[in-house]
């Protein structure tokens, strides 16, 4: 049951005697009936309740990438990153936007996965987000967005920088959206004799410059 979309249920009903611990403020909201909520109770009773589906919904990559998480704010992200969002009854337009998910997230598997700007200030030894941002705009560094979450494909990164052949490869085809460009960048060219342009990037500046030309077709 999906409480938070029902605000004319009383949650005593579901969750009596929440109202009788007055004292710990700390942990009591007041709902839109004027009702004490012990907030963490239903928040962990959510959470338990939801798991089995949660982890039903993931696709396999996107658990992996949770099970692999470092602290807890890395496995929020990555469950939600991993869980699809489609706020449609249509049935046509859901199988779109999931097959779009899907492919979305397949791009970011190949491109060896995806860090969040604070994970990419750190590694790049930035002080601010905000230089992060700016090296997006000033097309040195790939970002992509996927339903407002902002992600930065790992295999552009050498170390604690960044590829210098991405900046060329951005200024190569100023037009052309991101996940187009990651979509070239992961899986290649027929004119590129099968080598993908994420590995290219790491060689000499001939095969750098392959990619870069190649890149330039994207406008066309």
């Amino acid at each position: 049951m999906r409480l938070e979309r029902s605000p004319s249920l009383k949650w005593a009903q579901f969750y009596p005697g929440v109202d009788n611990g007055l004292n710990r403020n700390d942990r009591l909201v007041r709902s839109a009936n004027s009702r004490f909520i012990d907030a963490d109770r239903v928040l962990h009773d959510r959470i338990v309740a939801s798991t089995d589906r949660i982890i039903k919904m993931m696709p396999a990559a996107a658990k992996a990438a949770a099970i692999s998480s470092i602290d807890v704010p890395s496995l929020v992200f990555h469950l939600a990153l991993g869980i699809p969002s489609v706020e449609t009854d249509d049935p046509e337009t859901a199988e779109r936007i999931t097959n779009a998910i899907a492919f979305k997230r397949r791009l970011i598997d190949a491109a060896g996965g995806a860090l969040t700007a604070e994970k990419v200030r750190a590694l790049l030894g930035h002080k601010t987000i905000q230089a992060v941002y700016k090296a997006v705009k000033d097309r040195r560094l790939l970002m992509v967005e996927d339903n407002g979450t902002k992600l930065f494909p790992v295999f552009q990164f050498d170390g604690n920088a960044i590829l210098s052949g991405i900046s060329k490869v951005l200024n190569a085809a100023p037009q052309t959206t991101r996940w187009a460009i990651l979509q070239y960048l992961v899986g290649g060219d027929e004119g590129l004799d099968g080598m993908r342009p994420i590995e290219l990037l790491k060689g000499s500046e001939v095969e750098v410059e392959r990619v870069v030309r190649f890149a330039r077709t994207l406008e066309d």
